[in-house]
């Protein structure tokens, strides 16, 4: 393994080794130092919760749903993992799936808050982990409750710093990933420094309203999650007016509430699509159930700007943007209600965190549940046991590298220590941690979406093709005056 945790054949973040033997004794490991420590096991609460039909039926669609059932055997194979092939000073992991009690889409912060409470009271673990991006007040009051958080993704800097030593995340932070988007704006796509700029990927099927050749005017859409809002206030907009003297022309910020969406995609589609100065290209920092809603309502609305990207939260898979377009056979779609004339994410591009997937007969996530114990097929897609057995190697990668003194401040300290992997020219994420820096992914590629090339993931048509060479960390976007370079023919 070449001096790797485990085998970097199953995945590339495969850790480097540590003295000590995994499932080994250790002479003194310092026994009970924190809550959901003893001196042989650290306990971790998965929370696993149902958003609802609704949403359950659009995450099975892009293959991303997880039910508690699922996830009772993915945890048994990946506590398997962890306790196979990391060294954890004489304990073991456990793993407690708990089915989650209360409504979270939207959330209903009067019931989560007090459950994530009486998670703490119940089972005293060491970390709650919780794959969501959703409810950044529920990890907040895991940090009030000095119990760790992780998941949270698309959460910002601010929000980690403010919480730490008690939250994780595995992803790109928002401000991160902002930061970078105002860069890649301002060095390749904004009117404000190079006025010969303009928009070129907006469809044309409305000749009354043909945006191209116009001079980019932005449009941002986001959760109204409070550290969401913040961020695009606080960090996008300076990020533009300070690199390139640009500026968010249109911001809408949703409620991540169902049962009000045909309402709150009218009032964004208001908030572009203004009478005088219309948003041409419009940016969704969305979780990756909202852009269906979003796309049905530009084609309804007959709006076509160019519809572009900077995700931290799964718009960059293939199987989710595939469902942006047309169902089985061309027949139509939630994001795409009419084919025939085409569909709103088709000229869609932008910044991706996600490295290109593997084959989902055998990607990371499909051999990670194997070695764990897994028998046959992953009980989810092999894309969202890949998103997982990441997060849990993470974990697992925390716990040993901070030591046999297991505690939430010890582990952060340590934490810059587990070092870097992937990035630029490995086509990988680059992954590490830094002081005042909690969210592993660090960097981004540039791609466009090709609805007619295939993707390597389930060999279907539809894939995100990556251009410009490396992927970019902050800093390094390079300056084009005439844009990215995204083919005429996709």
């Amino acid at each position: 393994m070449a001096g790797r945790t485990f085998d970097p054949k199953i995945a590339f973040y495969a850790p480097p080794c540590v003295p000590g033997t995994p499932g080994g004794k250790f002479s003194d490991n310092k026994g009970a130092t924190w809550q959901g420590v003893t001196p042989d096991t650290i306990t971790i609460v998965d929370y696993l919760t149902n958003y609802g039909a609704e949403v359950n039926a659009i995450l099975q669609a892009e293959g991303l749903y997880e039910s508690y059932s699922q996830g009772v055997v993915l945890d048994k194979a990946f506590q398997g993992f962890i306790n196979k092939h990391f060294v954890l000073y004489g304990r073991q992991v456990k793993i407690i799936p708990y089915q989650g009690q209360c409504q979270s889409v939207p959330p209903d912060y009067q019931c989560l808050l007090p459950e994530m409470d009486k998670i703490v009271q119940t089972y005293h673990p060491y970390i709650v982990f919780w794959n969501t991006t959703l409810c950044s007040a529920c990890y907040a009051e895991l940090a009030r409750d000095h119990t760790i958080g992780v998941g949270g993704d698309g959460f910002s800097d601010a929000f980690t710093n403010a919480n730490a030593p008690f939250f994780y995340s595995g992803g790109e932070s928002s401000s991160r990933i902002e930061t970078a988007f105002a860069q890649f704006y301002c060095n390749q796509l904004s009117s404000a420094n190079v006025p010969t700029r303009k928009v070129k990927w907006a469809e044309t099927q409305n000749p009354a309203q043909n945006f191209n050749g116009q001079p980019r005017r932005l449009g941002v859409i986001s959760t109204n999650d409070p550290d969401n809002e913040n961020t695009v206030k606080n960090v996008l907009g300076p990020a533009l007016a300070r690199y390139c003297g640009d500026k968010i022309w249109h911001t809408y910020f949703y409620a991540q509430d169902i049962n009000t969406a045909a309402q709150q995609v009218a009032a964004g589609i208001a908030a572009m699509d203004t009478p005088t100065d219309p948003a041409n290209i419009v940016l969704c920092l969305c979780d990756p159930v909202a852009p269906a809603f979003l796309f049905e309502g530009e084609q309804d609305n007959n709006y076509y700007p160019e519809n572009v990207i900077a995700t931290d939260q799964s718009m960059d898979l293939d199987n989710t943007a595939q469902s942006y377009g047309p169902g089985d056979g061309g027949s139509p779609s939630l994001g795409c209600p009419a084919p025939q004339k085409g569909c709103e994410y088709d000229n869609a591009f932008g910044l991706a965190q996600w490295g290109p997937q593997q084959p989902q007969e055998n990607d990371e996530g499909v051999r990670i549940y194997r070695d764990g114990g897994g028998q046959g097929n992953t009980p989810v897609t092999p894309i969202t046991a890949t998103g997982l057995a990441k997060y849990w190697v993470m974990i697992a990668n925390l716990i040993q590298n901070a030591g046999p003194l297991l505690t939430p401040a010890n582990m952060q300290a340590r934490a810059p220590a587990m070092g870097t992997m992937g990035g630029g020219a490995t086509g990988e994420e680059l992954l590490s941690f830094a002081p005042n820096n909690w969210n592993w992914t660090q960097d981004t590629r540039v791609v466009y979406w090709s609805k007619g090339k295939t993707s390597s993931y389930n060999h279907k048509p539809g894939t995100y093709v990556q251009i410009e060479g490396n992927r970019f960390n902050l800093g390094q976007f390079p300056s084009l005056p005439d844009g990215p370079p995204i083919p005429a023919n996709r």
